[in-house]
This record gives structure tokens, C-alpha cells and sequence, in this order.
């Protein structure tokens, strides 16, 4: 019963305030990372009169479920990528996503390595500072665009695909950062190349089966007609994913990510798709995605803010200016835009909320931030700033978006958008 009111309480905060944000323009996930930190606040006040909600902010039932949540968000996201629409802007999609990752993971590296102390686990902290300011948050950057009415404009579409192929290379960097976060440091070159080779031999076999063998299971699926066949064995798909990668020494996210990009309609079917898209989307959407992203912010630390209020500035400006630069330069060099139109795709690029947030929880249940002497501030807040950093971000990313599309708007004679 005790766990029953944890994870009631835990997603009735997380849906009202994700509504809350979206009413304001925001993405359901600030509200829903924001409704996690207002949970942890109250239960810290008022445990002692009500003692059942004392352990909420450590539940293992809100646990194991925002450990779901992260299964079927990234199940999700792979079922709602649509690699036609990286075909469209191949080329600028691609320099767009590689220097949106390239030119923050520097930064983010340097920043880091500068204002951390030194110790051996240096280089892997350092890493995922890097990385999480690398990572675009596709969700965020659809539902900008769709609110200005642009997300099927060359300039939307341009970050939608590279937002996807962005999210690819961040699951990536996650390999290489669980390889790193098990060994302690930075792997050396023979490491590197048989980690690229697990990566490769994952996604060709994974990619083999989606491309060739598809087609023939959603088929013998369909003729099944078995309640619940196709959510049954897309999910079996899935967690064969996830063992295939663990046994291939990466990590287990990897898995529902891949058995959903394949799910296109093409390949499984309209009936098939069509289905496990509205079910999938929206036990994720109306629960286990709001509950992962409480759990989250049930985690943060909201003195963060006052303790190392210089790190987390110099963190939110990384990463806004290192998606502008990283994005909107190759967006101006490698596309028809003009350098307003590049400014929109490198802001829009500039949102975080969903891979990113995935690598640092992960990050943090190794213990990783746990290294060292836990009286360094910076070091002892680095998680929270981080999350702060992806909320702060993902907020911003409207507001400053709304800014230059308004001048765009102003200098071309444009009307459309809000």
C-alpha cells in the first residue's frame, strides 16, 4: 500500500505540472522534472507528521518504474524517428549533427576538466559533462517547431533529422562512456577499436533483422490473433535487444531503441503500426515517461543553484552557444539558409530532456559524482547542475527560438508562427 501512494502521489505531481508547462509553452518534461523536485521538497517538510510519505524520495517501486520509463521512452523515440526525413537533408542533417555534438562535447570536456578536482575518475566525469552537453532532445525540438508552425519548413525539418541522428551518436557515446565508467578511465586504442566493433557488430545485426526479418514476424504476428501479439513481440524483440547488447558489453537502452526504429509502417504494416504507436505512446506518455522524468528531479539537489550558481551559468551558456555554433554554422556552410535561418537551427538544436538525461542518471547510479571528498562543492552538485542545466536549457529553447524567428520574421516580411 505504502508503494501504491508513492508512485500515485509521484505521477499525479509529474501530469499536472507537465500539463502546467505545456500550458506555458514548455515541454511536458520540465514540468515533470520540476514536479520531482517539489515532491522531494514537501516529503523533507512534512515526514515527521505523515510518515508513510517519508521513504517516497528513495521507493524502490518509483525506481523500478522510472527504469521502465526509460525502456519505453527509448522504445518510443525509436518508433517515432522517421529515417525518410533524414533523407531529405542528408548532407546538412549530418554536418548539422556532427558539430552539434562535436563542438559541446569539447567545451563541455575543457569546462569540466578545468573546474573539477583532480582525481583518477577525472577524465570520466569530465567525459559525461561533455556528452551531456552534446545530446539534443528530439521530443523538445518536434514540439518547438510544431508550435511555430514550422516543423515541416526546411528549417524544422533540418532538426528534426539532425536531432535524430544526434540522439544515435549520443547512445554512442554511451557505449563508450559505460566502457569508461567500468574501467575507470578513458579507453586506449585497442579498447576503442574493439568497442567500435561491438557497436558496429550491434547495430549490423540488429539493422539485418529489422531490414530482413520484420516483415516476416509482424506478418506471422498479424495472423496470430492473439490480444496483445504485437506489443507482446515487440517488447520480447526489445529485451533480446537489450541482452544482445549487454553481452556485447554495451548498455541495455540500446535495445529498445533499436526494435523501435524499425517499427515503421513500411515494415510492419499499417494495422501493426498503427496500433502498437497508440499503445506504446501512450502508456509512455501518460505514465512511465512523466514518472521517470519525477524520478529524476526527485534526485536533484535544488541548492545546486545557490552552492555553485557560477558552474551551473557557465554550464547552461555551453550549452546554448555550443548547439549555436556547433549547429548553426554547418547549417549556414552545408545549407540554403541564411544566417538567421542557421541561428534557428542551431537554437532549435539547443534543447535536452531525453538522452542526455537517460546518460547522466545512468552516470549517477554508478557513482561516478560519489568520487572524491563529498565537502567539494562543485564535484558534490555536478549531478543536480547537470540536470538543472537540461531543464534550464530545454526552457530556454522556445523563449530564445521565438526571439530570432521574430526578427527573421521582421527582416524577410514572413508572416506565420506564434
Amino acid at each position: 500500500m505504502e508503494y501504491v501512494l508513492h508512485i500515485l502521489i509521484v505521477l499525479l505531481a509529474a501530469r499536472l505540472l507537465g500539463r502546467a508547462a505545456q500550458h506555458f509553452g514548455q515541454p511536458a518534461s520540465v514540468g515533470q522534472i520540476l514536479a520531482g523536485v517539489f515532491v522531494a521538497l514537501a516529503v523533507t517538510s512534512f515526514a515527521a507528521d505523515i510518515p508513510v510519505i517519508g521513504t517516497l524520495p528513495h521507493s524502490p517501486a518509483v525506481d523500478v518504474i522510472a527504469q521502465v520509463g526509460i525502456f519505453f521512452l527509448l522504445l518510443y523515440t525509436g518508433i517515432e524517428m522517421r529515417p525518410s526525413e533524414i533523407a531529405a537533408h542528408e548532407k546538412e542533417a549530418f554536418a548539422v549533427a556532427l558539430g552539434g555534438v562535436a563542438v559541446p562535447l569539447v567545451i563541455g570536456f575543457a569546462l569540466a576538466w578545468h573546474i573539477l578536482p583532480e582525481s583518477d575518475a577525472r577524465p570520466v566525469q569530465a567525459f559525461v559533462v561533455g556528452v551531456a552537453l552534446s545530446v539534443s532532445s528530439i521530443s523538445v525540438a518536434a514540439k518547438v517547431f510544431q508550435d511555430f508552425r514550422l516543423l515541416h519548413h526546411p528549417i524544422g525539418e533540418v532538426v528534426v533529422a539532425a536531432a535524430i541522428i544526434d540522439d544515435v551518436i549520443g547512445l554512442v557515446l554511451l557505449a563508450v562512456l559505460t566502457s569508461m565508467i567500468a574501467t575507470g578511465h578513458p579507453p586506449d586504442v585497442q579498447s576503442l577499436a574493439t568497442l567500435g566493433a561491438e557497436v558496429i557488430a550491434f547495430f549490423v545485426i540488429t539493422g539485418f533483422i529489422g531490414a530482413k526479418v520484420y516483415p516476416h514476424i509482424w506478418r506471422w504476428v498479424g495472423k496470430a490473433h492473439v490480444p496483445g501479439s504485437y506489443l507482446g513481440a515487440l517488447l520480447t524483440i526489445a529485451l533480446a535487444y537489450s541482452l544482445l547488447a549487454e553481452a556485447l558489453g554495451l548498455h541495455a537502452v540500446l535495445g529498445p531503441f533499436m526494435a523501435g526504429l524499425f517499427f515503421d509502417r513500411k515494415r510492419v504494416g499499417k494495422k501493426a503500426y498503427d496500433h502498437i504507436d497508440r499503445v506504446v505512446g501512450a502508456v509512455t506518455a501518460g505514465a512511465l515517461g512523466p514518472l521517470f522524468f519525477a524520478a529524476i528531479g526527485m534526485t536533484i539537489d535544488p541548492r545546486a543553484a545557490g552552492a555553485i550558481p557560477g558552474i551551473l551559468t557557465l554550464l547552461v551558456a555551453a550549452a546554448v552557444l555550443g548547439k549555436l555554433i556547433g549547429c548553426g554554422i554547418p547549417a549556414w556552410l552545408f545549407g540554403p539558409h541564411r544566417m538567421r535561418d542557421a541561428m534557428a537551427v542551431g537554437v532549435g538544436m539547443g534543447g535536452r530532456g531525453g538522452v542526455e538525461l537517460f546518460i547522466i542518471a545512468i552516470a549517477f547510479k554508478s557513482g561516478l559524482f560519489d568520487t572524491g571528498d563529498r565537502t567539494e562543492p562543485v564535484l558534490s552538485n555536478l549531478y543536480s547542475a547537470l540536470v538543472l542545466m537540461a531543464v534550464i536549457s530545454a526552457a530556454l529553447t522556445p523563449v530564445l527560438l521565438r526571439l530570432v524567428l521574430h526578427r527573421r520574421r521582421n527582416d524577410t516580411g514572413e508572416q506565420g508562427g506564434n
